[in-house]
């Protein structure tokens, strides 16, 4: 069938109407999850809501019906069979049209394949010139970029070897004894101070890093808040909190430029000092998690099935305290669901997504329930709030992701 028979919002018609019957109400809200989609707010309140396709509805539902494209039963409508193959085509041209440069840039996968490419670039920067520069922050600081790029590396291998625990345990070392490392130089150059260089090439490259880190944090923001990603989303605060420890070495060059390098030494000793506190953090959540495995494998639940879907329930349960931190009711959270996990009957083809098979609308009511059992969101009225422990929670959880561990 000719595309030219189909006019206006007749294909996005048919296309809605690929799943199932559907009313004209059912058609509307269709409608309205392509544009939550595509990042228009637009609210279920009221009938008339001003939009073309709402006031024209009603015509292209009879010029559909009178082409033979799709029946009416009462208020349902549906395809003919002739009406199913259109909607096919149509189906398949809309997926084909997406520009796949596009796809790619925003898909989490690519984004954090890019990331990690960055981070290494980033470390060996960092390095170099810390090295050459003798600025013992400025090395801290690639030290940090470095873990990044390791954990994930390692805890991947331990993924696909089935030694998660195992590989997240030597992570956690590493980020020990590269703390050690940070802080006794550090320590080490209070006493016995060294001359750092100070070239405007020293504060060039500090400012590139910071740049680089920065513009690497907002598109991780963008892409992990679009495809619902909780790595990219945490990647994007490590990539801002990299921002500021830029800005802390600037501090430190400026003053060793002036004879003063102890605060580049003091800096490289607060870097080291953060890094061990993660590392002490990771430890703790890795002993729980370790010990919670034991109880699993005892009882009997440690089948593939339970844990897939509890890992489901938990990688929701975060996203909806992250989202929590935006919006503050029920409906807005259905309405950043319907936004950012791109349904598999709309017509784009993107990457899938982490929702697919997880029914959140008919789980909300649960997460949020054991958010409040759990103590970590409290309502006022009708709006809903992170406690202190809810922020605490998402912090770690967050934390634990951007290393790569995913229990």
């Amino acid at each position: 069938m000719a595309p030219s028979r189909l006019k206006a919002h007749q294909p996005f018609i048919l296309m809605a109407l690929r799943s199932g019957a559907k009313t004209q109400q059912g058609l509307r809200r269709q409608y309205e999850r392509l544009l939550h989609y595509m990042g228009l707010p637009v609210s279920f309140a009221g009938e008339d809501r001003g939009w073309r396709f709402h006031r024209e509805l009603d015509e292209n539902l009879d010029a559909l019906v009178k082409k033979g494209f799709i029946t009416r039963e009462g208020d349902s409508f549906s395809l003919t069979a002739e009406g199913q193959e259109l909607a096919e085509s149509a189906y398949q041209r809309a997926r084909a049209s997406e520009d796949p440069s596009f796809t790619s840039a925003h898909s989490p996968a690519v984004a954090s394949r890019l990331s990690v490419i960055s981070y290494g670039l980033l470390a060996l920067l960092k390095m170099a010139a810390g090295f050459t520069f003798r600025s013992a922050a400025l090395v801290a600081d690639g030290l940090d970029s470095l873990i990044d790029v390791l954990s994930a590396s390692i805890v991947l291998l331990g993924v696909r070897f089935g030694k998660e625990l195992m590989s997240a345990a030597f992570v956690v070392a590493v980020m020990g004894l590269i703390a050690y490392l940070i802080v006794y130089e550090g320590v080490a150059r209070l006493m016995s101070p060294v001359a750092v260089a100070t070239p405007p090439a020293a504060f060039v490259a500090v400012i590139v890093a910071g740049g680089i880190s920065y513009v690497l944090s907002l598109y991780q923001r963008i892409v992990g808040k679009r495809g619902g990603s909780l790595t990219l989303m945490s990647q994007s605060v490590d990539g801002r909190n990299h921002v500021f420890q830029s800005g802390a070495v600037l501090v430190g060059l400026f003053f060793a430029r002036y004879g003063i390098p102890a605060v580049d030494a003091v800096v490289s000793i607060i870097i080291g000092v953060l890094i061990l506190r993660s590392a002490v953090e990771l430890a703790i959540e890795l002993s729980r998690v370790a010990r919670a495995s034991d109880v699993g494998v005892q009882s009997g639940e440690g089948e593939y099935e339970r844990g897939f879907d509890r890992h489901r329930w938990n990688f929701f349960k975060t996203w909806t305290l992250l989202t929590i931190k935006e919006v503050s009711s029920r409906r807005d959270l259905i309405l950043r669901y319907d936004q950012t996990f791109t349904p598999d009957d709309l017509p784009f083809a993107t990457h899938r997504s982490p929702a697919a098979g997880f029914e959140y609308r008919r789980n909300v009511d649960g997460i949020l329930e054991e958010l409040f059992e759990e103590g970590l969101i409290t309502s006022v009225g009708s709006g809903l709030y992170l406690t202190d422990s809810g922020k605490a929670s998402l912090d770690a959880s967050l934390r634990r992701r951007r290393l790569g561990f995913f229990f």
